[in-house]
């Protein structure tokens, strides 16, 4: 399945400064399938070391960092020599092995003919900061598979062609539109996590069916991550993290077609309340990849951080297939948007993702604005102002606080995200993109 991160990976493979590289996110977003194939179609020979897997392999960068030596041993021990100009070295769950990731530094002083990729799904959890080879790696975010990358997963490439540079002020024929609306809602269902994605294709001609097999998945993925708290977090604060985690869908479903509300400690568990106590657990699963937070902020001025509170802001699960599951909502009443009022949140997880997955190359942080009665959805910097975007789960668009952000900050540009068609106002600078088109609020 493409993934745009591609380009990414070709960009640093022909890059005459090239580093090391370090790809993180979440378990079972698609990372080690990634290199493995993009490493078999551009170099070589692949090698490939899995520390999760194969823990004496981590003995051999125990001993010393003499690169020489390591690639030697390594080569040893898998039955092959590795060529420093022609193959790629994939070091997968390097977490495992902290020594490996403090090699880097030294390959990418001694070595930097090879190409290694390191890839790991817990870095931000397990390592400290201090293991990371700063100024010596470059890194990638992987994330779960955005609306575009599903959208040409289940083969539709001719129609995604249409938006490859459309103009702004260029309205989408109805058909078009409602096509494109219809596959959202699909994506609502499965989500971008691949196995997900994958077993959708596979039995998509039974959907009954389909729909069984991709919630099987994604209650799999949830135990997984579950399975992940008691082996990496320590008894009780794994029973913290689950907790709090499965108290996110529950949160956000208390909203209706409102904007969702800043996540509130006091409802998690009885006796344990206030930020202080769940800082650590909120910690580690932001680090894991699995939570999205947006921090709230008071004032629309940039830069956006310093108007930030630190126990002020929302939370969001890091894929929309995988929050429907744990709210145990009904994927065909899902899909036909007739589950009840509460809509809203959904189309705002969506959105956060969206943001999020716009960029590989680096962390797009978060943000929501609120300021007495009125709250936005999104903010971002944009040029010397503050976009507004606002998101609407539907085609109700009527959006009170955006027009008082408007009055108050005179932005040169405001997006509004629903299930309308893509329209733009030059003379007001207001942007209307449909929900599969979000992304590009985080691009333009």
């Amino acid at each position: 399945m493409y993934r745009k991160i591609q380009r990414n990976l070709e960009e640093w493979r022909q890059s005459q400064d090239r580093m090391p590289l370090v790809i993180k996110g979440a378990r079972q977003v698609g990372k080690t399938y990634l290199l493995k194939e993009w490493g078999a179609s551009t170099f070589a020979r692949v090698h490939y070391i899995n520390f999760e897997k194969s823990p004496a392999m981590a003995k051999m960068f125990e001993q010393d960092f003499e690169t020489k030596r390591i690639v030697d041993d390594l080569g040893f021990a898998l039955k092959t020599k590795i060529d420093l100009d022609k193959d790629l070295l994939i070091l997968d769950e390097i977490q495992a092995a902290p020594k490996a990731l403090t090699s880097l530094k030294y390959f990418c002083e001694d070595m930097p003919r090879l190409a290694i990729c390191a890839a790991g799904s817990l870095l931000g959890v397990i390592l400290s900061d201090e293991s990371f080879p700063v100024g010596k790696v470059s890194f990638l975010h992987m994330h779960p598979m955005c609306f575009e990358e599903f959208f040409l997963a289940v083969d539709e490439r001719d129609t995604w062609k249409r938006l490859s540079d459309p103009a702004l002020d260029a309205k989408l024929s109805d058909t078009v539109h409602d096509h494109l609306w219809q596959m959202t809602r699909l994506y609502y269902v499965v989500g971008g996590m691949p196995a997900a994605v994958m077993a959708f294709i596979k039995h998509r001609d039974s959907i009954p069916k389909a729909w069984k097999k991709v919630r099987d998945v994604q209650r799999s993925l949830i135990l997984g991550y579950e399975n992940d708290f008691a082996k990496h977090a320590g008894k009780i604060n794994a029973a913290h993290i689950q907790v709090l985690y499965r108290n996110i869908p529950s949160q956000l479903a208390q909203s209706h077609d409102d904007s969702t509300k800043r996540f509130r400690f006091g409802d998690v568990m009885s006796g344990k309340k206030g930020f202080a106590s769940w800082e650590r657990p909120l910690r580690w699963l932001v680090n894991a990849g699995i939570v999205l937070q947006a921090k709230i902020v008071n004032q629309a001025q940039q830069p956006l951080e310093h108007f930030c509170h630190g126990n002020l802001f929302k939370l969001f699960v890091h894929d929309v297939g995988i929050l429907g599951c744990m709210q145990n909502l009904d994927p065909e009443s899902l899909y036909r948007q007739d589950y009840g009022m509460a809509k809203g949140f959904f189309a705002e997880n969506f959105v956060a993702q969206e943001l999020r997955a716009a960029h590989c190359d680096r962390e797009w942080p978060l943000y929501s604005w609120q300021e007495g009665e009125a709250q936005i959805e999104f903010v971002r910097g944009y040029a010397n102002s503050i976009v507004p975007i606002e998101v609407k789960a539907g085609h109700r668009t009527k959006a009170k606080s955006l027009a008082e952000f408007v009055r108050k900050y005179h932005p040169t540009l405001s997006i509004k995200v629903s299930a309308k068609n893509l329209s733009y106002d030059a003379d007001s600078g207001r942007l209307n993109l449909p929900l599969y088109l979000a992304k590009w609020a985080a691009l333009l």
